[in-house]
């Protein structure tokens, strides 16, 4: 498995899946991915720090874990007061989760 990029904040978002991994009961990311309902290829991308763990992405894992979003930004090492969804949707990351939805669409069986 790959891991995350050390990280010089003590922000990481790899320990933040592990530990939901753990908590769901999964093997791998592709448990954690299904688990999600979410394109595995995301959870790769998050892991790997290519793009950061979105809103909708920590709802997601809010309701599945029964975690708070605190719980969840805390195992994350964020720890800022507030989550500024701005900065994620003005950015071009919400166009690339777009498309890692769209080819995870294409590769389902009809």
């Amino acid at each position: 498995m790959k891991t995350s990029r050390p990280s010089t904040d003590g922000h990481d978002p790899g320990r933040l899946l592990s530990a939901l991994r753990c908590h769901l009961g999964r093997r791998s990311d592709s448990g954690l991915a299904r688990a999600l309902e979410v394109p595995v290829e995301l959870i790769r991308k998050v892991r790997s720090g290519d793009i950061p763990v979105t809103p909708e992405l920590l709802i997601r894992m809010e309701e599945v874990s029964g975690w708070s979003a605190r719980e969840l930004r805390d195992l994350m090492g964020d720890r800022r007061r507030k989550f500024r969804f701005e900065q994620v949707r003005n950015s071009p990351v919400g166009e690339l989760i777009s498309e890692i939805y769209a080819i995870a669409d294409a590769k389902k069986p009809v």
